[in-house]
């Protein structure tokens, strides 16, 4: 789904749709309600870590979990992830991810997750289902994570992680069609950790922020698989191309100005082209980068589609290269996440 401008801010688009956000409001509010009741809620026999988001668009949930599963797993604990997995070919059970496994098959957060950490992944749409399936498979699980699913009441859950983009923050804090929100920006008071993607802001419904930022580290080059670190690739290409020569940049994400700027802050002048989160790289796309005269930076989300278009990469070698990240969370986060989860482990 792409991102309207109209959801920065309140103009007559947004009024117009404005009764209906209410109903969208009204409706999440009465299932967290319910929710923190018990009702219609299915407990697993295992800690639940949920990393979502309330807003429509990318706010750097997957690379959170990734960063928080490898934090998890270097303090001894036996992590499993459980996704949605968009755009998969699930099926009726749940699938565990495998290295025969495809993007098409699993998606592309799964698949990314997967290659990543070399953890168990489990995908289904029903994520009760992931969740009892990880533990039946996998009983040395000490701890779920769940990629996305702070909506999906239907998983009781230990611990709600929300992560909010610092530049699009709440947009104009309508629900939608109105705005972006998927539940009101009150239930901000209730999640246990708000951590908030580049510049902080103020909320009068949240008590603390956790910064985190996300660091380039690597490229990694499509055609040969070499990895270069990120200084190393940008030293190199202004000694061969010169000072404020440009370069490509795709990116096919929730939100891709993150990732563009990102590149900005390294110095590099770039000509973007930007795709919907999950959009398959369109024909005309494919033949302009066909012809392609500088490097082309993409995502490592976006260079999973890209396995799929080998001829075209293959065309140009040593130019097309995916960017390796990494968010950087704090120790005093991982450290509260540890004894919240031991806290309620003794109240459960």
């Amino acid at each position: 789904m792409r991102y309207p401008a109209f959801w920065q801010r309140r103009g007559l688009r947004s009024l117009l749709l404005w009764p209906v956000s209410l109903l969208t409001c009204r409706l999440a509010a009465r299932r967290r309600k319910r929710a923190r009741k018990g009702i219609g809620v299915v407990a697993i026999n295992c800690p639940v870590i949920i990393i979502g988001n309330i807003t429509v668009g990318g706010t750097g949930k997957t690379p959170v979990l990734i960063a928080l599963a490898e934090a998890l797993t270097q303090r001894g604990r036996k992590v499993g992830i459980i996704s949605r997995g968009y755009g998969a070919k699930i099926g009726v059970e749940p699938r565990d991810v495998a290295e025969s496994d495809s993007p098409k098959t699993v998606g592309d957060e799964p698949w990314l997750i997967h290659q990543r950490l070399g953890l168990p992944v489990v995908v289904h749409p029903d994520r009760v289902c992931a969740a009892e399936q990880l533990r039946a498979r996998y009983p040395e699980v000490d701890v779920i994570l769940s990629d996305d699913g702070l909506q999906h009441h239907r998983l009781a859950r230990t611990i709600e992680i929300v992560v909010i983009d610092g530049t699009r923050r709440l947009g104009n804090q309508f629900c939608l069609p109105a705005g972006p929100l998927r539940e009101p920006a009150k239930s901000l008071a209730s999640m246990d950790f708000v951590l908030v993607s580049g510049e902080p802001f103020e909320h009068r419904t949240v008590s603390k922020q956790w910064p985190v930022q996300f660091e380039l580290l690597e490229v990694r080059d499509l055609y040969d698989q070499q990895s270069y670190s990120f200084a190393a690739f940008q030293a190199k290409f202004q000694q061969v191309r010169g000072q404020g020569a440009e370069v490509s940049a795709l990116a096919g994400v929730g939100n891709p100005e993150r990732f563009f700027n990102a590149l900005r802050t390294h110095g590099l002048k770039l000509r973007t082209y930007a795709l919907a989160d999950h959009q398959p790289v369109p024909s005309a796309l494919l033949n302009l980068l066909g012809r392609l005269t500088q490097p082309l930076l993409m995502t490592e989300k976006d260079a999973v589609k890209w396995l799929n278009h080998k001829p075209v990469w293959h065309q140009h070698p040593g130019q097309v290269f995916a960017v390796i990240g990494r968010m950087q969370l704090t120790d005093e986060l991982i450290a509260s996440v540890l004894a919240l989860l031991a806290q309620r482990a003794q109240t459960t």
